[in-house]
């Protein structure tokens, strides 16, 4: 249904939901770690906390390609199924792909390694209602591409403004990995 109900914008709006799950998938993960006591076993080895927190970050860079080939991929079809192709809802599509995974994993690691897996899924939530809200209003036409493109226009360099919210992630994706370290130094045993 929501494939059908999206129209044009259906292979853009099933990109956003990937990206979120993909946001979402480290979290699953590391359920699994603390249902098994990873934690205990890992700190026997002979690996430092930044090793450690160095793999798991990667990881979640990792998922970006597979996020923004699913953003081509949906918005294809998309195309395939309509027979409109919006370069715009593409350069969204492939905008969040690079953005919500990082973001989702960049907020919730370090509660997850402060206060555990719980606390990390609950944090988590204004992040989905924030996405599933942006999706319901493009579902019910109350933005538009165009529109979002004014805005563009308005702010400024869109050159100057991908470069500064470029280092503005990166800062704080460095900054999470910061806390998470500490947490997992510190934190919740």
């Amino acid at each position: 249904m929501f494939w059908f109900e999206s129209g044009v914008y259906a292979g853009m709006l099933f990109s956003f939901a990937l990206d979120m799950m993909l946001g979402i998938l480290h979290l699953t993960a590391l359920e699994k770690e603390e249902k098994t006591g990873w934690r205990s076993y890992q700190r026997t080895m002979p690996v430092g906390v930044g090793k450690v927190m160095a793999g798991k970050y990667a990881a979640v860079l990792l998922t970006v390609p597979v996020s923004v080939a699913g953003a081509v991929v949906s918005n294809l079809a998309s195309f395939a199924v309509y027979g409109t192709f919006l370069p715009e809802a593409l350069e969204l599509s492939v905008a969040a792909a690079v953005i919500v995974p990082p973001v989702f994993a960049m907020f919730s690691l370090p509660f997850y390694y402060w206060f555990g897996n719980q606390i990390a899924q609950f944090t988590s939530f204004p992040l989905a209602f924030l996405l599933f809200f942006a999706i319901k209003n493009f579902e019910d036409g109350k933005w538009a591409v165009a529109d979002l493109e004014g805005l563009v226009s308005l702010a400024g360099d869109p050159g100057f403004l991908l470069l500064m919210g470029a280092l503005a992630l990166a800062g704080m994706f460095l900054l999470s990995l910061a806390l998470s370290a500490a947490g997992y130094r510190w934190g919740r045993r």
